[in-house]
């Protein structure tokens, strides 16, 4: 039998929570999704993969997220995203509406994640998407007292634990862990943990309505119209100073 060509970029027509129980099996891979100028991203190697009330969960040391499997429309698999010399193969959630899901990322090269693909039926090619790199004379640098920065900055100053998560329609994901230092770059509020990055665009959070628990505080984002994001942060009182 002759081994087939891989498309650049394909439509699968596959049950999701079948690829998708597959994960493990690709190695360290990416888990992101986005809205609101926040994108929320888990790195490391998905240990157990279950289904819980129609939710696909992904869970290890470096896993805690939730996708709603009957949210998603259409599989794409894009192959093209190659950096310094290395392959970071994507797979595409998509709702009915085309918007984002969340992605999962491959970090191990092609053959792993090529080696998962082949288990299933060959897709439908689709053309390449064009992604221009982002002109870096159109970045801003973040303003100091960006509202973005502001339970970061304080848990930063405590060292205090605290618990990040992002939700979305069909989609929810966590990290918990000791507060990293923020790096504010390139109009970016950015906490970054090799298993674990946020990157929250500045201008895009107005401010964080704040709720006080017996022994919690958690911090809520809020839109420009007042709208939740889907962000919050969340930590024992002595976390934020």
């Amino acid at each position: 039998m002759t081994a087939r060509t891989p498309h650049k970029r394909e439509r699968l027509d596959v049950a999701p929570a079948a690829l998708l129980a597959r994960l493990p099996a690709i190695g360290r891979v990416m888990i992101n999704s986005e809205r609101l100028g926040a994108t929320h991203e888990r790195i490391g190697t998905v240990e157990q993969v279950r289904i819980e009330d129609g939710w696909l969960v992904c869970e290890g040391a470096e896993h805690n997220s939730r996708i709603e499997l009957a949210a998603i429309a259409t599989v794409i698999v894009d192959r093209a995203s190659v950096m310094r010399e290395k392959f970071y193969p994507r797979i595409e959630l998509r709702g009915v509406d085309g918007e984002s899901i969340a992605n999962v990322t491959g970090f191990e090269g092609l053959e792993p994640f090529d080696a998962v693909l082949g288990e299933f039926a060959q897709g439908s090619p689709l053309p390449l998407e064009d992604r221009p790199s982002a002109n870096a004379g159109d970045r801003k640098e973040l303003a100091a007292d960006d509202a973005g920065l502001e339970p970061f900055a304080a848990a930063e100053r405590s060292g205090g634990r605290v618990r990040i998560e992002f939700s979305r329609p069909s989609f929810w994901q966590a990290w918990e862990g000791d507060m990293p230092a923020v790096k504010p770059v390139m109009g970016y509020v950015n906490v970054m943990q090799p298993d674990f990055h946020l990157h929250l665009k500045g201008g895009s959070v107005s401010g964080w309505r704040r709720e006080s628990g017996v022994d919690q505080l958690r911090f809520v984002a809020l839109a420009i119209d007042g709208a939740e994001t889907g962000l919050t942060v969340t930590g024992a009182p002595a976390s934020f100073g």
